[in-house]
């Protein structure tokens, strides 16, 4: 058991000193603007299964050098999902500003904006924590109020509403953290058809770099569905998945 340990160590040591090497080899060839050559040893990380933030954004950078804009919004992209980032927002911005389709987000209602902001304040576990907290102090008062005089009525309203409240937004922002799939379109134009058979009604195209949600699979067909709200059927061989 100790033998395979230590062999699970060293392999492991050994993968990441030989990532370090590449990353740096490759850093070396994007600031030296070969972006060519930097791209197949940042692709050459992601290979032996060695993924990050960093190493996504700079593989966004090196295809948005390159004007491959769908490769260069597909790496961005992977890079927030594993970390929030302004740099990433704002290259993952000017990307979109580069491919043909501009899709409007709906506009989001004023009372769901107002709670999405409200519960990003905290984590889904420290929600969790508050929750706990503003139960037990609540379950201790009424506790003490069958022992004692103290009477707070009206502060233990209070607190059951503020622990349904917490309640709510921890389940709120966990529903936030599950992963919707996403992928990039990456054909230059792809006809999004009205049911999964190429004998539908043509509903609109897509272009190589726009984002798209997917919401059921069947065959080689995937159900999907873009900012604005618009939705159809198109061949998964046509997009990346995130």
């Amino acid at each position: 058991m100790k033998l395979k340990t230590l062999i699970i160590t060293l392999l492991v040591s050994i993968s990441s000193f030989a990532s370090d090497q590449l990353f740096e080899k490759a850093n070396r060839a994007y600031n030296n603007s070969d972006y060519t050559f930097a791209i197949p040893l940042y692709d050459s990380i992601l290979t032996i299964g060695l993924e990050s933030s960093e190493l996504y954004y700079n593989l966004g950078n090196c295809h948005y050098k390159a004007q491959d804009w769908a490769n260069a919004i597909w790496h961005y992209e992977k890079s927030l999902k594993l970390k929030k980032n302004d740099k990433t927002i704002q290259n993952l911005e000017l990307a979109n500003l580069k491919i043909i389709d501009r899709i409007e987000e709906i506009p989001q209602l004023f009372y769901k904006k107002w709670w999405s902001s409200f519960i990003s304040i905290f984590n889904t576990f420290s929600w969790q924590l508050i929750s706990i907290l503003i139960i037990w102090l609540a379950l201790t008062i009424k506790i003490l109020s069958q022992f004692t005089n103290y009477k707070k009525e009206h502060f233990l309203s209070i607190l059951y509403s503020l622990a349904l409240i917490s309640m709510f937004a921890t389940y709120s922002s966990y529903q936030g953290k599950i992963t919707k799939k996403e992928a990039i379109i990456f054909t230059s134009s792809i006809v999004v058809n009205s049911a999964p058979t190429t004998n539908s009604t043509n509903l609109f195209s897509l272009h190589s770099g726009s984002k798209i949600e997917i919401l059921d699979t069947i065959g080689e067909w995937i159900n999907i569905k873009i900012a604005n709200g618009s939705s159809g059927w198109i061949k998964e061989s046509g997009c990346k998945i995130l």
